[in-house]
């Protein structure tokens, strides 16, 4: 009696599956790459151009006050134009580099900002909330409980500039900006939102890509 050869189909189907496996996992790999590359390497971005056109437009106007307060002799007026004026004059100077001085820095991995220690990990954030507050734009980034935080730095003191603000008990950042603009044009609350949220995707994508080619 002829006992039937049972290795070859077994070999036959643990190729079949390593094969299998393989194209899976390529398939996903090529899924992460193509979210990690949805998103330029590097967007950076600066303030607006609003307050170096309001301070002169503070100033100017304020001038007029200056002229009434004189000639009708109220020096309560004149002194609160004056104020006014050099506001306006203040604003226009701390504000002179609005549009070219960039302060925030995305990539597909980290996210920086001026006024902290050092990058945050994109792959980290997990709530994205930006809104217009007055004169400031205000980016509001939720990090998981295990994120590992910087810590805010004063790098200048102006009216309405940026900064940042870590909340290592409640973990977040906030950052707040005169407006925001990339490549010279205006981006919008809902067009940051938007970015923040594409490479927050990148990021963690990337992070997963990294994972898997570690485990070969």
């Amino acid at each position: 009696m002829t006992i039937p050869d049972r290795s070859e189909p077994s070999a036959s189907n643990s190729a079949a599956y390593e094969q299998s496996r393989d194209g899976q996992r390529d398939r996903v790999l090529a899924a992460l790459r193509q979210t990690a590359e949805r998103v330029p390497e590097q967007t950076e971005f600066t303030n607006s151009n609003r307050y170096k056109v309001w301070g002169p437009l503070v100033a100017l106007a304020s001038l007029g006050g200056v002229f009434f307060g004189l000639s009708t002799g109220k020096l309560l007026v004149t002194l609160c134009a004056v104020a006014l004026v050099l506001f306006g004059v203040t604003l226009f100077w701390q504000h002179r580099h609005s549009g070219t001085q960039v302060f925030m820095r995305l990539t597909r991995r980290e996210g920086w900002v001026d006024t902290l220690s050092a990058p945050f990990q994109l792959a980290d954030v997990e709530d994205i909330v930006v809104k217009e507050e007055g004169l400031i734009t205000a980016q509001e980034l939720t990090m998981s409980g295990d994120a590992v935080l910087p810590s805010h730095r004063v790098r200048h003191m102006a009216f309405f500039a940026d900064q940042a603000v870590v909340d290592k008990d409640e973990p977040s950042i906030r950052i707040m900006s005169a407006g925001l603009m990339s490549n010279g044009r205006k981006v919008s609350a809902r067009e940051m939102a938007t970015l923040l949220e594409a490479y927050r995707d990148a990021a963690c994508a990337q992070r997963q890509l990294e994972m898997l080619q570690a485990d070969g």
